[in-house]
């Protein structure tokens, strides 16, 4: 793209400009506040597991002292033997305070020795048939709340103390955390800080999840193998200061994509707006040219017209495509003022072809504004007149987007050939209403479009739609031009199939008129 000189047009806070700005910030803000609490929800969860771990290890001690403390068949289980055994159970287990026989809510004997104490009335009993005490005081240790689980068969007893499943929470942080036993009865086996009873209502199904509430953000896990299931609460003064931190980041992020989004988009509508300004004024200035690419008939090899086609070369000699200043002037309404630079330019080149040549034929390109203008087909009788050419010397190229613009095409087209000009169907079956046109609107000429042209012989599934489109126009009596032709098989090929006329670089590219002029002697010329 060749460099413009800029004549501001735009606001500076336009609408693309606007959302330029707050698209970026707004999407780096969502992902910032989803990728922080999701890194929270799985802090949380980690946490959870490890509460979980803990627990399901002091349960397993309390599995293997259960069993090594079972009396054999017959023996009291206080008698010295069974002391004995408690002892050898509780000595092997790193997480339990004692290990005792209990029997009508009575503490008889422990690991301890002899005891003979009240511990109280269950708590609940768990879904694996243990009963559970949560609140239990011993003599030695009245200051210390123990959790005691009784073995319902034979009475053997595990106390440990509740708060070492959490001793994995490092100290300092604010987490709120409790080992719930699984089931309707369940209690609270062991906690840390805040237990709220709400967050019981959220583990419906499943092993594990993490919700929101009142400001914690809560992970749950259910033991898989034990009645219980465990509670880790992350505060808000915990996750906040990495969300706030993460919006910080997001939000600079944010401002800096932003920025180059807002350049980016600046500089694109300046230079649309450049080119649409330099567009304008070129065509007042006259910089605006006209090339002619021959069109050639396939049985002869005659040159019998050509396509006239627009150039816009800058006067530093910078070349601007037709692909980028085509769409430009049908953005901008210019359309109608290159239609009529290109008459004006054909009025004052093609005097001297038509002299020469009075069979030439020429092709014009217009918009659907130049098309449904009420003054064209007088404008294009004036344009040959000037020229010295007669009507039926015109052609009027119309392609499918242009018809797709148009309210009702067939008046127009009809007004066209009352004068003596030629319609062509441009670039056909590039579009969705090919057929639609072709057997509902009453066209002269058909242009195949390079794009199938280039197919010819390859074996490509497209390369058959040109022989249905040959046979479509055969059947309709239209005669037939092929467009970006380039080898000579391709001609030959279309020569062979009933293509009567061919342009493309095999023959030649769009040339000044002195050019075509200089390359066509009048003996390869003939009249009628």
């Amino acid at each position: 793209m060749p460099a413009f000189i800029r004549k501001p047009s735009s606001p500076l806070l336009s609408p693309p400009v606007l959302l330029a700005i707050a698209l970026p910030i707004l999407v780096a803000l969502i992902v910032a506040h989803w990728a922080s609490m999701q890194r929270m929800d799985d802090v949380s969860s980690q946490m959870a597991h490890r509460i979980l771990m803990q627990a399901d290890r002091i349960r397993i001690e309390m599995s293997q002292a259960n069993r090594a403390s079972h009396p054999t068949a017959g023996q009291d289980p206080c008698s010295p033997q069974g002391i004995q055994l408690m002892r050898g159970a509780l000595l092997h287990a790193d997480t339990l305070a004692d290990v005792g026989y209990v029997r009508d809510d009575q503490l008889l004997c422990s690991a301890l020795g002899q005891q003979d104490l009240p511990i109280g009335k269950p708590t609940y009993t768990s879904l694996n048939g243990f009963i559970i005490r949560n609140v239990v005081h011993l003599p030695i240790a009245q200051d210390v709340t123990l959790l005691a689980t009784t073995d319902p068969v034979t009475g053997i007893s595990m106390f440990t103390h509740p708060a070492q499943v959490m001793d994995i929470i490092p100290d300092g942080e604010p987490w709120s955390a409790a080992v719930v036993g699984t089931g309707p009865d369940g209690a609270v086996l062991a906690s840390r800080g805040r237990f709220d009873p709400e967050w019981l209502k959220h583990p419906a199904s499943g092993y594990s999840g993490v919700f929101l509430h009142k400001r914690h953000i809560v992970a749950w896990e259910r033991s898989r193998r034990g009645a219980y299931t465990v509670f880790a609460a992350m505060p808000n003064a915990m996750w906040a200061p990495v969300v706030f931190q993460s919006t910080l980041l997001a939000l600079a992020l944010g401002l800096v994509a932003s920025l180059l989004l807002v350049f980016a988009v600046r500089r694109m509508a300046l230079r649309n707006t450049s080119l649409r300004y330099l567009l304008k004024q070129a065509i007042k200035q006259g910089e605006l040219s006209v090339a002619y690419q021959p069109v050639v008939e396939l049985a002869s090899g005659r040159w019998v017209g050509a396509e006239a086609l627009m150039r816009w070369h800058r006067p530093r000699g910078e070349s601007i495509s037709p692909d980028i200043f085509i769409p430009i002037a049908e953005e901008s309404g210019l359309m109608p003022a290159l239609g009529e630079h290109l008459l004006r330019t054909i009025e004052r080149e093609t005097t001297p072809l038509f002299t020469r040549y009075p069979d030439f034929q020429l092709a014009l390109n217009f918009s659907a504004e130049d098309l449904c203008a009420s003054g064209f087909p007088a404008r294009l009788k004036l344009a040959s007149d000037r020229t010295g050419a007669k009507p039926r010397n015109l052609h009027v190229e119309v392609t499918e987007r242009v018809f797709m613009h148009l309210d009702d095409a067939a008046p127009i087209i009809a007004s066209l050939q009352g004068i003596g000009i030629s319609v062509v169907i441009d670039d056909f079956g590039t579009g969705y209403s090919s057929l639609s046109y072709l057997t509902h609107l009453q066209f002269d000429w058909l242009k195949i479009d390079k794009s199938f042209v280039g197919t010819v012989e390859t074996g490509a599934v497209t390369s058959k739609i040109v022989d249905h489109i040959i046979a479509m126009s055969k059947s309709l009596g239209i005669q037939m031009i092929a467009e970006g032709v380039e080898t000579q098989m391709q001609a030959d090929y279309l020569r062979e199939h009933g293509v009567q006329y061919a342009q493309g670089w095999l023959y030649a590219k769009a040339m000044p008129i002195t050019e075509l002029l200089d390359r066509m002697p009048p003996r390869r010329m003939q009249s009628g």
